[in-house]
C-alpha cells in the first residue's frame, strides 16, 4: 500500500519515523532532530496525489480544504497539523483512508475523541520541491513535494495563506533539505555532495511563468517511511 502522508492522529499512537505524534492537547510533538523550527505558517488546503498507471496522469487519492492548517518547517521535516478539519469542505481519502465529507457528524465526534489531521515530509523522502506565487485574483501560493512510495511517484501539495510567498519558503526548505543530507549517515559519492551543495549555491530559483511551479530537483532521495536509519544524531544546526 503507498504511503499517504494526510492521516488522522491520535495522542496515544506509537511514536514512529513515518507520522507525527501529538500530544492529548491536540499539538505536535517535535522531534529531537526538528532543531530550529519556522512556524506556524497557515495553509488552508492540503492534497496527496499519485501516478495512475492506468490513466497515465496524477489522481488524487486524499485532499482537505477551506480549514487552518499550521505549517511547520524544522531542521528535519515539513510538519503539518489540523485540529479542525471537521469545518472545512471536502476531507475524503482513497480506498484506504476515511472516503467521509469533512461536514459529517462522524468527523466532527472523532475531533471531539482527541483527534487532529497530521501530515509530515520528512527531508530524505523528498525528490522534488516545487512552488508556485500566487497571480491574479484567483491565483494561489502553493508548495508542492514529489516523493515516492511502493515504486509509485506520489506529491504532496499545501496551499499556503495568501500572506505567504511561496518561493522563498521553498528555498528556505531546500536549504534546510540540504543540511540535513549532507549531515546524515548514508554514505555519498563526491558528485552525489556536490549536487547538493549546488542545489544552495545558485540560490532561489527563479519565479516560474504564470501556470508554472518553479521546481529544484533533489539528487537522491528515499522512498518515503525509509531512511530513519541514516537520521544526524541532532540537528544539522548543531553539528558545526
Amino acid at each position: 500500500m503507498t504511503y499517504n502522508p494526510l492521516t488522522i492522529t491520535e495522542p496515544d499512537e506509537t511514536p514512529s519515523f513515518a507520522y507525527p505524534s501529538i500530544t492529548p492537547e491536540l499539538t505536535l510533538v517535535m522531534d529531537e532532530s526538528d532543531g530550529d523550527t519556522i512556524g506556524p505558517i497557515y495553509a488552508n488546503a492540503a492534497k496527496v496525489a499519485q501516478f495512475d498507471a492506468k490513466r497515465q496522469k496524477m489522481v488524487t487519492v486524499a485532499s482537505v480544504e477551506d480549514v487552518k492548517i499550521d505549517v511547520y518547517i524544522t531542521e528535519a521535516r515539513v510538519v503539518l497539523i489540523c485540529t479542525k478539519y471537521d469545518k472545512g469542505g471536502g476531507w475524503i481519502g482513497g480506498p484506504a483512508a476515511i472516503a467521509l465529507n469533512a461536514g459529517s457528524k462522524i468527523l466532527a465526534a472523532n475531533r471531539r475523541r482527541g483527534k487532529a489531521l497530521t501530515a509530515q515530509m520528512r527531508y530524505p523522502w523528498i525528490s522534488r520541491v516545487s512552488f508556485q506565487p500566487k497571480r491574479g485574483l484567483g491565483g494561489v501560493e502553493a508548495i508542492r513535494f514529489r516523493f515516492s512510495s511502493e515504486g509509485v511517484t506520489m506529491t504532496l501539495e499545501i496551499q499556503l495563506d495568501k500572506s505567504t510567498d511561496s518561493g522563498p519558503m521553498a528555498f528556505e526548505i531546500v536549504k534546510r533539505l540540504v543540511a540535513y543530507r549532507l549531515a546524515d549517515t548514508d554514505e555519498k559519492s563526491a558528485e552525489e555532495t556536490r549536487a547538493f551543495r549546488a542545489l544552495v549555491d545558485a540560490g532561489q530559483a527563479a519565479t516560474p511563468p504564470k501556470g508554472e511551479m518553479g521546481s529544484y530537483v533533489i539528487p537522491t532521495s528515499y522512498p518515503a517511511r525509509s531512511g530513519a536509519k541514516f537520521a544526524p544524531s541532532a540537528p544539522p544546526s548543531t553539528q558545526h
